[in-house]
């Protein structure tokens, strides 16, 4: 594999199942704000709020399969809630912005 790109992490993410068990978290929709830099990756995966918890493994998963990419040193993966048109925003958590909650 060539130098380390948006693609590659997201083929590597495609191997990851979502929140129904069947299609991947790429098909789904569910991959954000990937952020490729100096052998780094960041991006977030959209969960349901109520189950933040119970995909934590999804999440886990993720970040594992990227690890996995060629020059990928660190990777860091965020569960972003979504949330309802309408409802009030959830406040900001203090501390890691990684936390899962």
């Amino acid at each position: 594999m060539g130098e380390l790109s948006k693609d590659a992490v997201q083929e590597a993410l495609r191997q990851v199942k979502g929140p129904d068990g069947q299609q991947d978290v790429v098909s789904l929709g569910l991959v954000s704000d990937i952020v490729v830099s100096d052998g780094k990756v960041i991006f977030s995966i959209t969960v349901p709020a109520e189950r933040a918890r119970e995909l934590e493994p999804m999440r886990a998963a993720a970040e594992r399969a990227v690890r996995a990419v060629p020059g990928v040193q660190q990777a860091m993966v965020a569960l972003t809630a979504e949330r309802r048109p309408g409802s009030a925003p959830a406040p900001a958590p203090r501390g890691s912005p990684m936390a899962a909650g």
